[in-house]
C-alpha cells in the first residue's frame, strides 16, 4: 500500500487510480466517522452518499490540499459533511412540519400549531449553538446522553448540564414572551 504522501502526490498529478487507492484504503474509516456522527439510526444510503461526497471533495481539492496526512483530512471532512447533513435535515424537517395538515383539523388549529412551532423554533435559536445542538440531539433525534457526549466531544455531565441550562433558558424565554405562565 502506498503512503499518504505518495497518494497525495499521485492525486495532485490527477491520476484516477490514486483516488481509487484512497477509496479502497479509507472508505471503511470515512464511513465509520459518518455513522458515528449521524448516530446509530443512520440510513445506509445516507452514509454511502456522504462518503462519496467526501471522496469527491478530495478529488476537487487534490491540488490545494495543505496536508501530508490523508486520514486526518478525510476524518475532518467526513465529520463536517455529517454535521452539515444533520443541520440540513433538521431545517428541512421543521419546514416540512409547517405544511403538514390533518384533514379533520380546522384552519384555526393549524394556524395555532404553526405559531407554536415558530415560537419554539425562535426560542431554540436563542440558545448558544452547542447547547442547541445538544438539545436537538436529545429531544428531537432521541439520542442518548452517552451518544451525544461522544458526538460533541463533551462529557456526559456537561451534556446533562447543557440540557438543564437549555430547559431553564427556554422556559425563561417563553415566559418572558408571555407564552408560559409562571407557576
Amino acid at each position: 500500500m502506498a503512503t499518504d504522501q505518495e497518494l497525495l502526490f499521485a492525486l495532485r498529478r490527477e491520476e484516477p487510480q490514486a483516488l481509487e487507492a484512497v477509496i479502497r484504503a479509507y472508505s471503511p474509516y470515512v464511513s465509520a466517522v459518518i455513522e458515528y456522527q449521524l448516530g446509530r439510526n443512520a440510513a445506509r444510503g445516507d452514509v454511502e452518499e456522504l462518503s462519496a461526497d467526501v471522496f469527491f471533495t478530495l478529488w476537487q481539492w487534490r491540488g490545494r490540499l495543505q496536508t501530508d496526512r490523508l486520514r486526518g483530512w478525510l476524518g475532518a471532512t467526513a465529520r463536517n459533511a455529517a454535521r452539515d447533513f444533520l443541520r440540513k435535515r433538521q431545517l428541512h424537517t421543521v419546514a416540512a412540519e409547517d405544511y403538514l395538515t390533518v384533514s379533520d383539523e380546522s384552519a384555526q388549529k393549524l394556524l395555532e400549531q404553526a405559531e407554536r412551532t415558530a415560537i419554539v423554533k425562535a426560542a431554540l435559536d436563542g440558545l448558544e449553538q452547542q447547547t442547541r445542538e445538544v438539545f436537538l440531539r436529545y429531544y428531537y433525534y432521541n439520542q442518548p446522553i452517552r451518544e451525544i457526549a461522544l458526538a460533541t466531544g463533551l462529557s456526559e455531565t456537561a451534556v446533562k448540564s447543557r440540557l438543564l441550562r437549555g430547559r431553564k433558558k427556554l422556559k425563561e424565554q417563553l415566559t418572558e414572551g408571555g407564552y408560559l405562565c409562571e407557576d
